[in-house]
């Protein structure tokens, strides 16, 4: 294995902690792992169809409604609910690809925004 030196955030590190404190590179191997992972399969996509699912503060509403405005061509309909001062958000979504990696990625970015997953659909 090959050996890197990482600077990370008290709070994040004590998370890790809470995971496993015995073995932090355990823990950030695996999130590294899972990352590329992920990053491959976003690069894979091939469906245009899927959901947006976010979860936010509510002072970011006002950003979040004007994103979803520049992409209305691929948003088909977005519901939500409150849960504990936060917003659940699920936006059902259609359309190239390209366009659907750069909204999530746009959602990703606003300020207020605590989580955000893109879940694809494959139908032939």
């Amino acid at each position: 294995m090959g050996r890197i030196s990482i600077t990370i955030e008290k709070n994040l590190l004590k998370e890790i902690d809470k995971i496993n404190g015995e073995n932090r590179s355990k823990v950030i191997r695996e999130a590294v792992e899972y990352y590329i992972k992920k990053y491959d399969w976003l690069r894979r996509i091939e469906s245009k169809l899927g959901e947006v699912s976010l979860i936010y503060n509510p002072k970011g509403k006002k950003d979040i409604i004007e994103l979803e405005s520049k992409y209305k061509d691929i948003i088909i309909v977005s519901l939500e609910t409150r849960f504990n001062n936060k917003i659940l958000r699920i936006t059902a979504i259609k359309g190239d690809r390209e366009k659907i990696i750069e909204f999530v990625n746009k959602l990703k970015g606003l300020k207020n925004v605590e989580m955000v997953k893109l879940t694809t659909i494959s139908i032939k």
